[in-house]
């Protein structure tokens, strides 16, 4: 009687042992396919136009502008560059709302080039 050893692959002859190893290949290479080897590039979506002004403008100016994801009337004001702790060009700026609210925004240039916006934090309502 014949008994196999607890690492069987080693006791094959070198040919099997190269068809499991194909093997393994051939299924890595099939899951690959299914989704399992990484998400597809996604298009970058163009900026809005809030960030949008943030990125052409200078310290200082200001400009009114309608944007899906703040409102109709928004008014945007460039307050500051500064680089982050992380070595990035940033920008922050404010957003005041004709409800009287100010949102402080952040963008910040990566490393590809893009600007990217930082988590939004809302502000609060503004004294009369």
């Amino acid at each position: 009687m014949q008994t196999r050893s607890a690492h069987w692959p080693m006791a094959l002859p070198g040919k099997s042992r190269l068809g499991l190893s194909g093997l393994a290949v051939l299924t890595a290479l099939l899951l690959g396919g299914c989704g399992f080897g990484g998400a597809p590039a996604q298009p970058e979506t163009p900026p809005g136009p809030v960030t949008g002004f943030m990125i052409v403008s200078a310290v200082g100016e200001t400009a009114t502008v309608d944007d899906p994801d703040f409102g109709k009337g928004v008014r945007v004001s460039l307050d500051e560059l500064f680089t982050s702790a992380k070595g990035e060009d940033c920008k922050r700026g404010t957003v005041l709302s004709g409800q009287r609210e100010a949102e402080v925004i952040v963008i910040c240039k990566d490393d590809k080039g893009r600007w990217i916006m930082a988590p939004r934090v809302w502000g609060q309502g503004l004294s009369q």
